[in-house]
Parts: structure tokens; C-alpha cells; sequence
């Protein structure tokens, strides 16, 4: 499951769709770029904010849901996790709080950072690998700059775009768009398999070019490889952000919903829900005054 949603979210989070229009719309000739060129803006833009945010927190609700054959809920699971985002870029690390509404033990926690240390391993070594296929840095980077392990570029060729033009919600202007796969391109992982089976429209802030909101779809089914096979026959996937007071979009809520088949026998019918609230941004402030009795470090929020 991670793999699908990271390399399905990986385009769609460089942009933005989902929600229907409100107000009145542009056509695209009114619009002083291509679709090509909005979701270049959209990357760049979203990529200097991630590079200067740090010293923040969060907290997430992932809830996972399965389904029986009658398409019933069957089985519903809560965890509350608590992310801190540290001092720097990268650095950010989550601690299990809450199973199904109790608080997590011990032993909980301890199993979930082993877990979430081994993907993390897992991370840096595919990271690795893209790092070293990957052409040395050129001047003009910006322009390309990495989404997950690929090229926007990459991602860019995938896909057939139709911009809608803008649209206005909750007084804010915003440009939507719509992307298709191309056919017949090659698939060499489980990634691009997703990747060239995914459509969906996307809305992006004028002002700002961050994400707002996502809606995709598989068109086809997607064959998974495994411990298991498994054929993915439909996937919907949404995405909705908020522009916090001091100018962050911040997630809200990030919607998968999965359907298909496990082997021979077993139904894959799973939704997956993240709920995202409590961000606050934190400061530190050192106190170099020697023999004072003073702390050595406060946390203030701003």
C-alpha cells in the first residue's frame, strides 16, 4: 500500500484538484502560461517552502478501513501520531500516541519506531540508488527539481493536460486542471504502473502556486508483484489543503480508497484515511550567559 499511494501522490502533490469550481471562470486563453509551465511553478514554489520550513508539529489521524464482500465496513482501525518536524529540513520524526482512541504502550510505540526506522532505511537506500543513475547537478535545477527519486520532468512526460482556466473558491482565485496518461509507455516498477494508470483534476492557488486540493483515478487496473499478486482494479485517491494564517498550506485530509483482488481468493477493498491537525510552528532561543542558574533553551510558539 505504501508504494502505490507514495508513487501515486508523488505527481499529484507537485499539483493540486478536487473540489468544484464556485464563482465565476476564465477560459485558459485568459491565462498567461501553459499547463506545462503552471505545474513547473507549482513545483518550484512548493519546493522552496519545504526547504524553509522547519521547527513545527503536527498531529495525524490514519484511519484504515476494509471492507466485506458485501461491501460493508468490516473492520475500522484509529492510530494518532504526533510528528515534530526538528530543527532542520528532513529531520522530521512521529511517535505512536493513540490506538483505536487508548492511549499507545510501551511496547507499541517502541515496535512502531522500529517499523518506521526500517522504512526510513529502506528510503535512504532508494534514494541512494536514484542518486547515483542520476546526472551530476546542473545551473537551472530549479526548473527540474526532484519529486520523490524522479525529475519533474519525468513526471511531466507522462501525462496529456487540459488547463480549465481559473476558478474562484472561498474568495480565493484558483487555476484548474485536468491530466490524462499517455498510452504505451513503458513500465519498469510497480511506480510507473501507477503513474501511467492515473488521471485526475487539480486546483492550484494563484497566488502562492501550493497545493489545494487533489481528485485522481485509475483508468485501468494496476498489477502488483509481491509477496502476494495482487490486481488493483480501481483506486480514487483525494487530497484537500488549508491555507493556515501565517501563509502555510497545510494537508487536511488525504482520502485512498483500493479495490480489487489479493492472490485468488482474498478481496482487496481498503480505504485509508490521514487526518492532519494541531500545526504549530515553535522557536528556540539560546541563552549563552554562563553561571546564571539560567535554561539553557526555551520553546515559544510563533
Amino acid at each position: 500500500m505504501n508504494a502505490f499511494l507514495g508513487a501515486s501522490l508523488a505527481f499529484l502533490l507537485s499539483g493540486a484538484a478536487g473540489a468544484q469550481p464556485v464563482g465565476p471562470a476564465a477560459g485558459p486563453e485568459e491565462l498567461p502560461f501553459t499547463a506545462e509551465e503552471l505545474i513547473r511553478k507549482v513545483a518550484v514554489a512548493q519546493g522552496r517552502v519545504d526547504r524553509s520550513l522547519n521547527n513545527y508539529t503536527f498531529d495525524q489521524m490514519e484511519v484504515r478501513t476494509t471492507y466485506g464482500r458485501d461491501g460493508r465496513r468490516k473492520e475500522t482501525r484509529r492510530r494518532l501520531f504526533h510528528y515534530d518536524s526538528g530543527e532542520k529540513p528532513g529531520e522530521a520524526s512521529r511517535e505512536l500516541m493513540e490506538i483505536d482512541g487508548r492511549p499507545a504502550t510501551d511496547e507499541e510505540k517502541r515496535d512502531q519506531a522500529a517499523e518506521d526506522a526500517k522504512a526510513e532505511r529502506r528510503q535512504v537506500e532508494r534514494r541512494a540508488e536514484a542518486n547515483a543513475s542520476r546526472p551530476p547537478a546542473v545551473s537551472g535545477e530549479e526548473e527540474d527539481p526532484l519529486v520523490g527519486p524522479r525529475r519533474l520532468s519525468d513526471l511531466i512526460s507522462r501525462f496529456d493536460y487540459r488547463l480549465e482556466g481559473s476558478v474562484e473558491e472561498d474568495g480565493r482565485l484558483l487555476y484548474a486542471l485536468e491530466f490524462f496518461p499517455k498510452p504505451g509507455l513503458a513500465a519498469a516498477s510497480l511506480g510507473d504502473r501507477a503513474l501511467n494508470a492515473l488521471a485526475g483534476r487539480v486546483l492550484v492557488d494563484a497566488s502562492d502556486f501550493q497545493v489545494v486540493s487533489v481528485a485522481a483515478r485509475l483508468v485501468r487496473p494496476v498489477k502488483v508483484a509481491g509477496g502476494l499478486a495482487a490486481n488493483v482494479k480501481g483506486a480514487a485517491i483525494t487530497y484537500r489543503g488549508a491555507r493556515l494564517p501565517h501563509g502555510i498550506w497545510f494537508p487536511c485530509v488525504v482520502d485512498l480508497r483500493l479495490d480489487g483482488k489479493t492472490a485468488l481468493f482474498f478481496r482487496l477493498d481498503t480505504s485509508f484515511r490521514a487526518e492532519f491537525s494541531g500545526f504549530a510552528r515553535f522557536s528556540v532561543e539560546t541563552d549563552s550567559a554562563v553561571g546564571d542558574g539560567s535554561r539553557p533553551s526555551v520553546q515559544s510558539p510563533r
